[in-house]
């Protein structure tokens, strides 16, 4: 992380600046641009209503996942329509960052994506990015990484005051001391060790060893992280918390990827509970972040809130 990179208490303001939203958010917010696929695969973007877009800021949502690569090309082709129809600053709602993870060189010659990422939306355009639970921040507030400012909101008190509202004598806890800003002061954490890059074509090195310095025999526990993606985390924590003797294991996290069957192995490893935001649309997604987003875009002073929406696509 970069070094300047601080926490403060400020949010995102930016009245008189136009929204655009993109139809993967069309479940938060009315889409404002035409999004299609050409035959071969390439991606074809209008933006509507650009009457009134010069010399004015704008403010664009979109969602990068699932298909990051994808997604993120598309959003590059949104911020350059706005520029091109006059926009001066572009301030973005992803509301979860890929490449995030990738923020550590761990073999000679890795690419540090995350850094790669936020120059290229800077480059681009972009001079604030708002986000969830941001990987590489580990805390929230307002923090600059590679010049760019990046308001990173936090889901957890949401999260566990949710799932404690069934079980309200369950102890919080972190897989990963790094996550442990999502459960609170509070809140306990375990510490977790990952192996090397497993012999297959995926970047993946799967977690080694969950060690917990903390007694949970007879009490529910409700296990706190910032995604759940190939489920290896959540799974170890679960298994180790019902061997000291917990009475069941909840499962909350910000993002729900759920990548290769990971909700199954999490239900198999004993999880009772799963629960999720939709940053990222799943079935487990019964918190939505629409009530922050359309606090944000209200700033604007160029948006109102229309009836219910049907999942983006």
């Amino acid at each position: 992380m970069d070094d300047q990179a601080g926490l403060r208490t400020e949010l995102p303001k930016w009245e008189g600046a136009f929204p655009i939203v993109s139809p993967n958010c069309a479940d938060i917010a009315p889409p404002s641009v035409v999004c299609k696929r050409f035959p071969d695969g390439e991606s074809y973007c209008r933006l509507e209503r650009v009457d009134g877009l010069a010399g004015q800021d704008a403010v664009l949502l979109h969602r990068l996942f699932p298909d990051p690569d994808q997604n993120l090309v598309t959003l590059l082709q949104m911020m350059y329509g706005a520029k091109e129809n006059g926009v001066k600053d572009i301030h973005l709602i992803l509301p979860y960052l890929p490449y995030a993870r990738a923020d550590k060189v761990w073999l000679s010659g890795e690419v540090i994506s995350a850094r790669l990422l936020i120059k290229l939306l800077h480059f681009a355009g972009a001079r604030s990015i708002t986000t969830w639970d941001c990987h590489f921040l580990k805390k929230p507030g307002v923090h600059f990484f590679e010049n760019m400012k990046l308001y990173n909101l936090c889901a957890g008190p949401e999260l566990v005051a949710f799932m404690r509202a069934a079980k309200p004598d369950s102890l919080i806890v972190s897989p990963d001391a790094g996550a442990k800003y999502l459960v609170g002061d509070t809140g306990l954490f375990m510490r977790k060790e990952r192996g090397g890059y497993a012999d297959s074509r995926q970047a993946f090195r799967p977690v080694s060893k969950m060690e917990a310095d903390f007694t949970v025999s007879g009490q529910p526990v409700i296990l706190v992280d910032d995604m759940i993606a190939g489920g290896g985390t959540m799974v170890k924590a679960t298994q180790k918390m019902l061997e000291m003797g917990a009475e069941s294991v909840s499962c909350a996290a910000t993002h729900g990827l759920f990548l290769h069957g990971a909700l199954d192995k999490l239900h198999a490893a004993g999880a009772t509970r799963i629960l999720t935001t939709d940053t990222i649309p799943n079935p487990t997604a019964l918190m939505s972040i629409r009530p922050h987003v359309e606090n944000l875009l209200y700033s604007t002073g160029h948006f109102e809130v229309s009836e219910p929406r049907v999942s983006g696509t």
